[in-house]
């Protein structure tokens, strides 16, 4: 499990400060450069948070996108249209994380990847990886739903940068969860510049190299503001609250339906259905400005809550 407070990342001296929106950037492109360290192994470099004790969720799911395409060279056409983790216990900032990588099916079009990470016997996180050439032409159905009708970026201030966030971030509500309202979380986001892609043996980055790229930074995103969505419509729980025991994310699923541009703005449409039996589910959808749905994804968190104490008679 992921813990989910937003972790502040320090700056080049080593202080609390926080990194700057390209220092973060840098750090998930690093973070995806995997290498290859024995059969089916795969190392990268943590995007460190010092002040904060784990590992962070968002790296995990870009990590996963990025092994399961750097073990996979034979299927260098196809792009990423799904990844799904279950996380199972946290991982250590302070220790090298192995990815493991082993081919679940190979087609024309389709590949599947099991992917698994752990830091010793310790399973940090375990999922499924699909990979795809989208079919094309005038056959291929075609539909989508429409953005919430919400302002603009260019009418909202932007986020002051904190804790992990590699984009720029622009919303109307708070992100501490604190304040009281339905359940839902629109987020608009960009990055400041498109995100550096991994290059062929000929130092050439092929159309599919960079369009993952896009989709390792909008994974590494997806898993900072979700759990906001499922705190709202509960007065007293928020990020920091001493109302709020635990919290942590279980699961979570991304699917990539179009091409995007990660550099242009997209609207995170989220929203939680319920909360029951001490776990949330909450549900995204991004949109480009045009109003085209490019990828959605789901989350499953846990969260609880300080036991109330009845006063004494």
């Amino acid at each position: 499990m992921t813990n989910r407070r937003p972790p502040a990342p320090a700056g080049r001296d080593g202080s609390d400060t926080a990194l700057s929106l390209e220092e973060v950037l840098s750090a998930v492109e690093s973070c995806t450069r995997m290498n290859n360290t024995r059969a089916s192994t795969w190392q990268a470099p943590h995007v460190l948070l010092p002040g904060y004790r784990r590992l962070f969720g968002g790296q995990l799911l870009a990590q996963a996108i990025a092994c399961a395409v750097a073990a996979s060279p034979d299927v260098s056409s196809k792009v990423v249209r799904s990844v799904h983790l279950a996380f199972t216990a946290e991982g250590r900032p302070d220790l090298a994380a192995d990815w493991s990588v082993e081919a679940v099916q190979d087609g024309s079009t389709f590949a599947t990847r099991s992917v698994s990470v752990r830091q010793g016997e310790r399973v940090l996180a375990a999922g499924v990886v699909s990979l795809h050439i989208p079919d094309t032409g005038p056959e291929v159905l075609a539909h989508s739903a429409r953005p919430p009708g919400v302002p603009p970026a260019t009418a909202l201030a932007s986020v002051p940068q904190s804790g992990a966030m590699a984009m720029e971030v622009r919303c109307e509500q708070a992100l501490d969860g604190l304040a009281v309202g339905p359940a839902e979380l629109n987020v608009w986001m960009r990055a400041h510049r498109p995100p550096r892609p991994a290059r062929s043996p000929k130092g050439q980055a092929s159309a599919a190299a960079e369009l993952i790229a896009s989709q390792q930074l909008l994974a590494y995103s997806s898993d900072l503001t979700m759990m906001v969505a499922a705190m709202r419509p509960h007065d007293g729980i928020g990020y920091g609250s001493p109302s709020v025991l635990a919290s942590a994310v279980t699961s979570h699923t991304i699917s990539f339906h179009q091409p995007f541009a990660v550099d242009d703005w997209l609207l995170f449409a989220q929203s939680s259905p319920v909360a029951a039996g001490g776990r949330a589910y909450i549900r995204g959808d991004w949109f480009t400005t045009a109003g085209a749905l490019v990828a959605s994804c789901a989350q499953e968190v846990l969260i609880r809550a300080v036991p109330s104490r009845a006063t004494p008679a």
